[in-house]
This record gives C-alpha cells, sequence and structure tokens, in this order.
C-alpha cells in the first residue's frame, strides 16, 4: 500500500513538474516570431495581405488567454479603400483543466474596436469573395462526432460596418456598439443584449435564444426577442425548427407604436430611401404569428389596431408562382378610412389637376398596371366602416384578383337605412357593374351630409353599366346599361328649400308637401343616357320628365311638364322647364315666362338652388289644368306615361287610393277669379 502511494505521489510530482516546466517554457517563448507564418497562411488561404502590427500575448493561468492587437486585412484589388478590416484588439480566454480532457471551453471571447467594409462593385461583385492561392484541398475531414468549442461569453465593442453597393451607389453604415451573448453550456439558451446603430437609427434587441447544439445539428430552436428601434417596439416569441435552412418558422410578433407615420419615414430614412411615408400621424398596434408555408409565408391571427380603427383575420402569401399571391379572411368591427389617410399636417396637397375643362368626369388615365402584378382572394367583412366621412354598416365583400381581372363577386353595405348589393368586374380597361339598393332613407343621407331636413321618404335604387377605356371620362362616353330610381310616400319641406313665397305658393304648399312617388328611369345606349320614366308626384303636383343627358359631351336636354292635380288648386295656362347646359353648368327656363334659371353645378342646382327656382316658376307663375291621371301606377308599373290616360287596369297607387273623388268644375265659373276673390276677402 505504501508502495501505491509513493508511486502515485511520484507521478503526481512529475504532472505538476510537467505543467510547471511547460508553462515556464511557454511563459518564455516569442510567439511574435509567428506573426510572419500567421500571416503568411491568411495570405495563401484568401488571396489578400493580413498585417500584425501589435503583439501576439499569451497569458499563462487556469484560465490561459491569447490576444493581438493591431491587425488589417486587405481589400480587393478594385476596392475604395486599402484595408477590408482593421481591428484594434482580439482576444480569447480558455479554461485549461476542462483541455486536459479534450473539452473545449473558451471563457470569453473579446473583439473590440473593428472597422469592416463591405463593398461591391459596378457588376455585383463583393469583396468578401476571395481568390485562395493555396494548392491544398479545402474539403479537410475534421471528423465526426467531435465536441463542438463552447464559447460561454462573446463581448463585442465598437464594431463600424460599412457597405458600399457599387451598383445602385448607395451607402449603409452598422455599427455595433455593444454586443453581450453568453451561455451556461453547449445545450442551455443563448442570452442576448445588443445596442446598434443602423443608418443613424438605434436598434436595442435583449433576449433569450436557443442553444448553440440545436443550431449546429439543426434541431428546434425557440426564439424570444424584444426590439426596440424607429419609435416601435417589437416582441418576438416562438421556434424554428430548422434554423439553419429558416424552415420551420412559427414565431409570434407583437408590435406596438405611438405614431406610425414617423415610423414608417424613419424605416424609410433606415433604408436608404428619400421622401416620407404618405400615412397619418396614429398610434399602431399590430399582432399575430408568422409561419412558414410552401412557397411563401401565412400570418394567423392578426389583429391590427390603427388609431380608432381594428382590423383582425388570416393572410397567407405564396411567392413561388408567375406572380405572387395573396390570400386573406379578414373583418373588423370599426375601420374609418381618416386612420390611413395622409394628413394636412404632413404638407400633402391636392394634386395639380390643370386648367379647368369644363367638364365633371376627369380624363386623368387610369393605370391599371398594378393589377397584373399581384394574385388576390380576400374577403371582407365590417359591421362599422367610414369612408370620406359616409358611414357603411355590415359591410361584405369577396374579391379575387386573377391574371390582371378583377372580379367582386359580391359585395354588400347598409347604407342610408338600407342596404346596397352588387358586383364589380375589371379587366383590359372593361368596367361592369350591377348594383342594387333598396329602402334608402334619402332624407336621412341629406341631414348627414348637409344637415338639411327639407326631404324624407325611401327610395330603390338599381342600375347595371358597362364601359371601357382609360379614363372615366371615355368610359362613361362609350357606356351601355340601365338606371331605375323608385321612390314612394316621401315628404318634402317647400320652407327648406326655400321657394319664393308668393299668394298662390301658400295656398298649394299643403298639397305638394307629401310625395307619393318619384320614378326615374334611363337606359344608357353608347353614352347616351335616354329616358323612359322620369316623374315626381305630390298630393297636388305631377312633374313629368322627358329627354336624356349626352354622356360623351357631358350635355344636358331635359324637359319638365308640371301638372296641377289637386281640386283645391286652380291653374291656368301650361308652363314647361327645360334644362339645357352641361353637367357642371346646367341652366334652366320657364318656357312661356322666358325666364333663364341658373344654377351652380348640376348636384347643387337640383338638389337645392335648382329645386327651389323650379318649384317657384311652377307655383308662382302659371298653372295647368287640373290632370287627375294616376301617374305613380303608371310608372311603378313600367308604363308609358300618357297625360290624361287612365291608367287601366294598372292599380292605382295606395296614396292615390286614398283620394277623395275631384269635383266636377261648372264651365261657367272661372277657377282664377275663384281664388284671386278668396285672396282678396271678396
Amino acid at each position: 500500500m505504501k508502495r501505491v502511494l509513493r508511486i502515485l505521489f511520484v507521478i503526481g510530482f512529475l504532472l505538476i513538474a510537467l505543467v510547471v516546466a511547460g508553462v515556464a517554457v511557454l511563459s518564455s517563448m516569442d510567439f511574435n516570431q509567428y506573426k510572419g507564418l500567421i500571416a503568411e497562411q491568411a495570405s495563401d488561404a484568401t488571396g489578400r495581405k493580413l498585417i500584425i502590427d501589435g503583439e501576439l500575448e499569451l497569458n499563462i493561468s487556469l484560465n490561459p488567454s491569447v490576444s493581438v492587437d493591431g491587425v488589417s486585412f486587405a481589400n480587393a484589388s478594385w476596392g475604395s479603400k486599402p484595408e477590408m478590416l482593421t481591428l484594434e484588439r482580439f482576444a480569447a480566454e480558455i479554461s485549461l483543466i476542462p483541455l486536459l480532457s479534450g473539452d473545449i471551453q473558451v471563457k470569453r471571447v473579446v473583439l473590440y474596436g473593428a472597422d469592416l467594409l463591405l463593398e461591391t462593385d459596378s457588376a455585383g461583385h463583393g469583396n468578401w469573395e476571395f481568390n485562395s492561392t493555396s494548392t491544398e484541398s479545402d474539403d479537410t475531414d475534421y471528423g465526426e462526432g467531435e465536441a463542438l468549442p463552447v464559447v460561454h461569453n462573446v463581448l463585442v465593442r465598437d464594431v463600424n460596418v460599412q457597405f458600399l453597393d457599387g451598383v445602385n451607389g448607395q451607402t449603409h453604415k452598422f455599427t455595433l456598439t455593444n454586443l453581450d451573448l453568453s451561455t451556461d453550456g453547449i445545450d442551455t439558451p443563448l442570452s442576448l443584449a445588443m445596442e446598434a446603430i443602423y443608418n443613424n437609427e438605434n436598434i436595442s434587441v435583449e433576449g433569450e435564444m436557443g442553444s448553440v447544439a440545436a443550431l449546429s445539428s439543426d434541431g428546434m430552436f425557440p426564439v424570444k426577442l424584444e426590439i426596440s428601434s424607429l419609435g416601435a417596439r417589437v416582441q418576438l416569441n416562438g421556434t424554428v425548427k430548422k434554423p439553419r435552412s429558416a424552415s420551420g418558422v412559427n414565431i409570434g410578433f407583437d408590435v406596438t407604436g405611438d405614431d406610425m407615420a414617423a415610423i414608417a419615414s424613419r424605416g424609410m430614412a433606415m433604408a436608404g430611401v428619400d421622401g416620407s411615408a404618405s400615412l397619418p400621424e396614429k398610434s399602431i398596434a399590430l399582432k399575430g404569428a408568422l409561419r412558414d408555408v410552401d412557397g411563401g409565408f401565412a400570418i394567423d391571427g392578426l389583429g391590427m389596431k390603427i388609431g380608432d380603427s381594428d382590423l383582425a383575420g388570416n393572410i397567407s402569401f405564396n411567392l413561388a408562382g408567375i406572380r405572387p399571391s395573396v390570400i386573406a379572411d379578414l373583418s373588423s368591427n370599426h375601420f374609418d378610412s381618416v386612420d390611413i389617410q395622409p394628413t394636412p399636417s404632413q404638407g400633402n396637397t391636392t394634386p395639380d389637376t390643370g386648367p379647368d375643362d369644363g367638364r365633371v368626369f376627369p380624363d386623368d388615365p387610369i393605370s391599371l398596371d398594378g393589377l397584373n402584378s399581384v394574385d388576390a382572394s380576400v374577403k371582407f367583412s365590417g359591421k362599422d366602416v367610414v369612408t370620406n366621412g359616409v358611414t357603411l354598416g355590415n359591410v361584405d365583400a369577396d374579391l379575387t384578383l386573377k391574371n390582371g381581372a378583377l372580379n367582386v363577386r359580391s359585395f354588400g353595405f347598409d347604407f342610408g337605412g338600407g342596404r346596397i348589393e352588387g358586383d364589380v368586374q375589371l379587366s383590359d380597361a372593361k368596367l361592369a357593374i350591377a348594383a342594387d339598393a333598396r329602402k334608402i332613407d334619402y332624407g336621412r343621407i341629406l341631414k348627414e351630409m348637409t344637415g338639411e331636413e327639407a326631404l324624407s321618404g325611401m327610395m330603390d335604387v338599381s342600375i347595371t353599366a358597362k364601359g371601357a377605356g382609360n379614363s372615366v371620362r371615355s368610359i362613361m362616353a362609350g357606356l351601355d346599361g340601365k338606371l331605375r330610381v323608385v321612390s314612394e310616400d316621401g315628404h318634402i319641406d317647400i320652407d327648406a328649400l326655400n321657394v319664393p313665397s308668393g299668394p298662390l305658393t301658400d295656398v298649394l304648399v299643403g298639397d305638394i308637401n307629401d310625395l307619393q312617388c318619384a320614378v326615374v328611369d334611363f337606359d344608357i345606349v353608347q353614352g347616351m343616357a335616354t329616358s323612359k320614366t322620369i316623374l315626381v308626384e305630390t298630393d297636388g303636383l305631377s312633374v313629368i320628365g322627358e329627354g336624356g343627358i349626352d354622356l360623351r359631351e357631358e350635355k344636358l336636354n331635359l324637359y319638365f311638364d308640371p301638372r296641377a292635380k289637386s281640386a283645391s288648386v286652380v291653374s291656368v295656362a301650361e308652363i314647361g322647364i327645360s334644362v339645357g347646359g352641361t353637367l357642371k353648368d346646367p341652366s334652366f327656363t320657364a318656357d312661356k315666362a322666358d325666364v333663364l334659371l341658373g344654377a351652380a353645378s348640376l348636384a347643387t342646382g337640383i338638389a337645392t338652388g335648382g329645386v327651389s327656382i323650379l318649384l317657384g316658376a311652377v307655383l308662382d307663375t302659371v298653372a295647368n289644368e287640373i290632370d287627375s291621371t294616376d301617374y305613380c301606377a303608371l310608372a311603378l308599373a313600367g308604363k308609358p306615361l300618357q297625360p290624361g290616360q287612365p291608367a287601366g287596369d294598372v292599380p292605382s297607387s295606395p296614396k292615390q287610393q286614398e283620394q277623395p273623388p275631384v269635383q266636377e268644375e261648372t264651365p261657367e265659373e272661372n277657377p282664377v277669379e275663384g281664388l284671386l276673390n278668396n285672396l282678396l276677402g271678396n
């Protein structure tokens, strides 16, 4: 036993002596004599010159370290400056005891003060493409199953990277001010803390990632990071099944920012794009889960909030086809277009449309090139959608875009208390639209848009139209289709319309306030809209219209024939109103009075001033003979309006059925004289 102990003591003493001798030898060696050999090997491997100006130092301890100062590496011969890389200091510290058993444990690697230049020439060749002068094969077999060295801590300070793009002339700068990457072992997670500057924008990253072993074996790699930059915060939490090939991605994201416009503008500047983002100054919150799919990627559980608007759903992108394709199923509780439109404070101005050519339909070319850039299938439903101040409820749309052809197979939304539904097709500059509107409260719409309460009632609208052209004007010039508008049981507030007051007006007010029906029916052929029916009928007045609108030249050619129908209204000679001029500048002429009635525009002229002037002229100038024809019954049945002809087997309108029979007037009595006598109190 004593012999065994003595042998072990001797062996231990010899080992200690060997280590001490080795340390003494290593400490006495000048490793700088190998700088030339290291530089030569680097030159053979890359074809570039490596210079070590500083000292190679070896510190011997239980954690020996090696360090080097003043290293530079030559750039490509065509590069913008001589050095591709300059390095102030590099150091590595290794644990000695594990090394004796072949386990390489690198406690710390420190990289300080590096300047790296990456650039391409005009042909796109990079200065990182090396030309080796070595004749040895690079296919060295390092053996299988060898243990990877474990680096417990990597510290990087003040590393500047500059990228010069020789193709487009752009320059990008990246400064890694601080990087602290640490792990307890090859199978334990990596902790990351990074501070960087890219193109004058600060980037901060903190969190935890998968292990070195998972990365090297291309195994499951978890990611949990928080990134702050551009005034936004991004949280990532998920996994990558195969990190080396970046496949099997399933990472949740949560993005928040106070100013979407500033984030986008700063992002454009970071990417080297001139200009500012055309976005409003709204807060943004975006979350979901990103995963890769065959040929592209998908976003599941999307939740977005911009200002007061929200959007949710799923989106997938396929990038493998002839053109990218998008499939989306989206919904919203509230979405207001003002939340994604530029604000005036951003300096946006109305584009210059050139001199006024006196036309309503613009002649600006419509670009359809974007329709060929992507294929899409999008379904959308929204409870409350606001566009240009107009609120639409229960919006549904099913859109497909394929090979440049846009097809909105079905759309529908609540508007003005009713429902509008239809479909749209657009392909090769050809437009087709079909839409039906039911029970639309036009009085409610007028009040919401203008604040006026002059009208009330419901209307139905049906429109089909087809046209082709590269501008709205050219489409309207060749338009084919039909338009029919029907309204029953409405009310007109004469006082709210500001019709000029007069004795006859005061008598008639009670008879024209209630609208029995209004029917507008047009056939449109090659830009010519010809009336089949134009009728507005109240309790005391019928207005029958005829004529058409030339959509090609935007000219009006309409005639309105007003007819008194109430027994309490006494009429005399007939008067008609002609509407001429253009859509932008219509004119109104009372035939027998030869009075020119102007209006600023078709919309405002007919809806406000035009109606007032027309009714004023009709009521306060001359009146017609009594006409008791039930024009509503004819118009609603689609029959021609023939004054004085009964509707025949067409049922009377409900309002007409309620009217008392018209009293026959005696030929001897002049109705005008009777009215004047009543007014004068005789």
